[in-house]
């Protein structure tokens, strides 16, 4: 496992980390009374108001599993199956319920903008699946709702856009949405990985930093090659060796991130305001889950994205237990050795550099080489996590004036002359003496971080960002990847089907 981790933080630290439509303004539409409650008000546009004849379809709903960025129908579809049917994979404490449930995919369609992929997941996906069967159809499109995991919770919304500005083209689906950590505020990170941005600079210089400190040590463990190979020559092969692996690693967590419809989310994106502004108005219900993980929080989410399926690593080890993925320590731990042992390795050498023996031969600036090596590595994979959250936007730099310092020459009398004082004052305006001239208001600038909880990829205040959400709910000691497969994601979502959050989201016992 140790090796395992070793390539995966070469492959990471060496490349990642990870036609427009017309739409209508919505500056003029009334709020929309969507009767969250399921009452008759809703005024289904497009969608079936049959009544059920067939009493074992009483009860019944439709649930709509939506996938994240970079997802496919895999992303949900082991929880969307042990919630309707747990026939040979009983879960604990996980009751079947009575739904007919679709974990859909729209791999191979993040090309398009929110609006079109929106249009295409709710008319090609959803609406062929509902009606494929006629019993579906019967049921009341209203009691339906959707479960989405990160992008997918913009997808919903996109996709109750569509229903409202154009019902008769986009038929209603749905009458709720329960996300997991969406980016509902904008993805800062979408901003940092624009091609040439913050982040692959990052990336690039720590393959070439984290590079250079593991083919030094690999070369200092063979005396021989120590005397024969020279720092140069490990900076030399670092830099091609980082070239090589942006080619291979580079689409498994940057690429992802790049997809076009990305930009639709991203904060301060126009087709995001444009949701935002449709969400004032409507009272659909929606519910938030918002993980906060812990610290680490960048080790702790690569741990998870490569542990799933949907990192095509490690195979499929939640196969057996859907809310597995519930351990993610062992990544910041090696993390943790390997920034010991870089500090170790950069003070031995440094210290060597300035023993006599090594000051009087051509070695002192050997050592020196050497401690820089590994002082760079260290240094780097230290920062990492504070860098990546200011990436993310969970850490910012701050600045703000905190009253004048103000300066005045004062004229003491006699023969004391003039003195220059010093005070605090609120207002420039306040600097001001009657035996003071020539006074001075500066400004007093306090510097200071301001750090914001988060889920290793979106802040709390992005998860939680619906304009008009009805609730929001921590999942505690999560990262963005275990909001979907982990225990907690298992006690959310046995009380959403309790109905805890809402009779819109009870799904009865089997």
């Amino acid at each position: 496992m140790k090796l395992l981790y070793s390539s995966l933080l070469n492959l990471f630290l060496a490349s990642s980390i990870f036609a427009q439509i017309e739409v209508i303004s919505t500056d003029s539409l009334r709020v929309i009374d969507t009767d969250p409650e399921g009452g008759s008000s809703g005024g289904l546009i497009g969608g079936s108001t049959l009544l059920n004849s067939d009493s074992s379809l009483v009860g019944r709903k439709l649930v709509f599993w939506i996938h994240g960025l970079a997802g496919n129908e895999h992303s949900w579809n082991r929880i969307q199956a042990s919630t309707e049917n747990q026939t040979g994979n009983p879960i604990p404490n996980y009751p079947e319920r009575n739904v007919e449930g679709y974990a859909l995919s729209y791999e191979g369609s993040e090309n398009l903008n929110i609006f079109q992929l929106g249009g295409h997941v709710n008319n090609g996906l959803m609406e062929t699946w509902r009606v494929s069967i006629p019993r579906r159809d019967t049921l009341d499109v209203r009691n339906n709702f959707v479960i989405a995991h990160s992008q997918g919770g913009i997808v919903a919304r996109a996709i109750r856009y569509m229903n409202l500005i154009d019902s008769s083209n986009y038929h209603w689906q749905f009458g709720a949405i329960a996300t997991f950590g969406s980016p509902h505020g904008g993805a800062q990170i979408i901003n940092s990985t624009q091609t040439g941005g913050l982040v692959q600079t990052w990336i690039d210089d720590g393959c070439k930093k984290i590079s250079r400190g593991e083919i030094q040590t690999f070369v200092g463990t063979r005396w021989w090659l120590d005397l024969i190979i020279s720092n140069d020559a490990v900076v030399s092969f670092s830099n091609l060796t980082c070239n090589g692996l942006n080619k291979m690693a580079l689409p498994i967590l940057i690429n992802a991130i790049r997809k076009p419809v990305g930009a639709d989310y991203a904060v301060g994106a126009s087709n995001l305001a444009k949701l935002d502004s449709m969400a004032y108005l409507d009272t659909m219900k929606v519910v938030t889950f918002y993980g906060v993980e812990q610290e680490p929080v960048l080790w702790r989410t690569i741990h998870s994205m490569t542990y799933t399926k949907d990192s095509s690593i490690a195979g499929n080890p939640l196969s057996t237990d859907p809310f597995g993925l519930n351990e993610d320590d062992e990544l910041p731990i090696f993390v943790n050795h390997k920034i010991s042992s870089y500090h170790a390795k950069w003070s031995s050498h440094n210290s060597r550099s300035n023993q006599l023996w090594y000051q009087i031969t051509w070695h002192s600036k050997d050592e020196k080489e050497k401690a820089e090596i590994y002082r760079d590595a260290h240094d780097w994979l230290a920062y990492a996590n504070l860098n990546w959250k200011r990436f993310i936007g969970a850490r910012k730099d701050t600045t703000y004036i905190d009253g004048y310092h103000c300066e005045c020459l004062v004229n003491l009398g006699g023969t004391d002359g003039y003195q220059f004082t010093y005070q605090h004052v609120q207002n420039p305006g306040d600097c001001n003496d009657s035996l003071a001239v020539n006074c001075q208001a500066n400004p007093k600038i306090v510097h200071t971080v301001i750090e914001e909880p988060n889920d290793g990829v979106v802040p709390v205040s992005s998860q939680i960002g619906y304009p008009n959400r009805f609730n929001s709910f921590l999942m505690e000691n999560t990262n963005h990847m275990q909001e979907r497969n982990c225990g907690e994601t298992k006690k959310m979502l046995k009380l959403l089907f309790n109905g805890d959050y809402g009779d819109k989201f009870k799904l009865d016992k089997k």
